[in-house]
């Protein structure tokens, strides 16, 4: 977790001069008093410090692939093959039911001796995973990952 923590402490550094830029903002007399460019050049620049959040991983990924509750461990583990994936998205109706992922078949199926043509994803899926909007910035999601947050 050093990597963690020397990003947090970049993180830091970051946000003490995003917060000069918006005292220099505020000295200049506000929005109204100060030219557009020197406006847009500060909106950018604190853009560029506020630091990526998850949608900019998500613009680039390929969507999950999503499964219902009743599919079957042998359906899932072949839409994982097809796309490359090593998980999907177990969802019932409109919501996340779970998460069922290439180590659940060997753990969860493989171990204890089902058989993946007849088990159902919803009893061998890892329940209510850990979600997280769009929104978050990448450090607070590292943050939730490793429990710190």
């Amino acid at each position: 977790m050093p990597r963690l923590t020397k990003l947090e402490r970049a993180y830091a550094s970051s946000k003490k001069l995003y917060e000069a830029l918006e005292g220099v903002q505020t000295e200049w007399g506000g929005v109204g008093s100060q030219p557009q460019q020197m406006l847009q050049y500060l909106s950018d620049l604190r853009a560029k410090m506020a630091g990526p959040d998850l949608s900019t991983i998500l613009a680039t990924t390929p969507p999950p692939v999503l499964v219902n509750v009743r599919t079957t461990v042998r359906e899932a583990a072949s839409l994982m093959k097809e796309h490359h994936t090593t998980a999907v998205l177990v969802m019932d109706r409109e919501r996340i039911a779970g998460i069922f992922t290439s180590k659940d078949v060997v753990l969860r199926v493989i171990a204890p001796g089902y058989d993946p043509n007849n088990t159902s994803v919803i009893r061998v899926m890892t329940p209510h995973p850990d979600t997280a909007k769009e929104d978050l910035s990448i450090q607070a999601a590292l943050r939730k990952m490793h429990g710190t947050l």
